[in-house]
């Protein structure tokens, strides 16, 4: 692993560098609130090894990268999105393929909006085409005021916070493994995690992409958990029949996570859809 922080649309990005750069580029954007941490070796390994170099990020207003005054300065995920090319540009990577969690998703959708030709596949895992569209139904109540605690300064008690939500997250599929979280979020604040980001409120206030996506010509991948709280699988079949030739992968009794058990068949079917087209 090669580690580095660029600067990208003016903001610094932090990342880590896997395989040989001479590989297609895959790009991974974490959702809300979580750094490249999230994104488990278990995951990104198998596609380094199928022939891919992996870029994990850590967007900015959260862990390595540079976090934001939003009273200050106000962001978008317009902005972020924005970030991702830059990131591109920095590293001398003309086109890549983009895999985003959550608000991850978006903000990878909204790059393959705005700069088609700097994306060759879009992987949308978890994702919604507009968390605050009408037309689709909102969290959970549970879910909701889960979120409104706000995370404390506190290492330790951060991490059982984050544990009381993930645990919220979990579908009936599968237990839910608090050893894996646990390690996961310890590692996360170890990385200087902000307990204060602002991409919550940056999610709820990114406008629809659902009618923008009709017109979208990237080839697309949606990962979606059927029992999701956070982003309701409606979205996911709202964003697949948007999308010309989107493919749905849906992940049965599984909520806004990717179980650690089901990640040999998510990676392969991700590992499919990078392979469907040349870098």
């Amino acid at each position: 692993m090669y580690e580095r922080t660029v600067i990208a649309n003016g903001v610094r990005i932090w990342c880590a560098e896997h395989g040989d750069p001479q590989y297609p580029a895959v790009i991974l954007i974490p959702g809300a609130t979580a750094t490249a941490d999230a994104f488990l070796p278990e995951y990104y390994e198998p596609i380094v090894h199928a022939g891919f170099r992996v870029i994990r990020i850590d967007n900015r207003d959260i862990g390595r990268s540079e976090w934001i005054n939003y009273a200050a300065n106000p962001y978008t995920i317009e902005d972020m999105a924005a970030d991702i090319v830059g990131v591109m540009d920095a590293l001398g990577i003309q086109r890549a393929h983009l895999i985003g969690t959550s608000m991850g998703g978006m903000i990878a959708q909204t790059v393959a909006l705005r700069w088609p030709q700097r994306v060759l596949t879009l992987t949308s895992q978890l994702s919604s085409p507009g968390a605050s569209d009408p037309s689709l139904p909102g969290m959970s109540e549970e879910i909701m005021q889960l979120a409104k605690v706000r995370l404390s300064e506190d290492p330790e008690e951060r991490v059982e916070q984050r544990l009381r939500l993930f645990r919220a997250l979990c579908g009936s599929r599968f237990p839910f493994d608090e050893e894996l979280r646990r390690d996961q979020f310890r590692r996360e604040i170890e990385a200087n995690s902000n307990p204060n980001s602002a991409h919550g409120r940056v999610v709820q206030e990114s406008p629809s992409r659902l009618h923008a996506l009709r017109d979208l010509k990237v080839p697309t991948l949606i990962i979606h958990g059927t029992e999701d709280p956070v982003i309701p699988y409606p979205h996911a079949v709202a964003m697949a029949k948007a999308i010309p030739g989107a493919t749905l992968h849906p992940m049965e009794g599984c909520g806004h996570e990717t179980p650690l058990p089901l990640y040999p068949e998510i990676t392969a079917a991700v590992i499919r859809h990078l392979r469907s087209v040349s870098g």
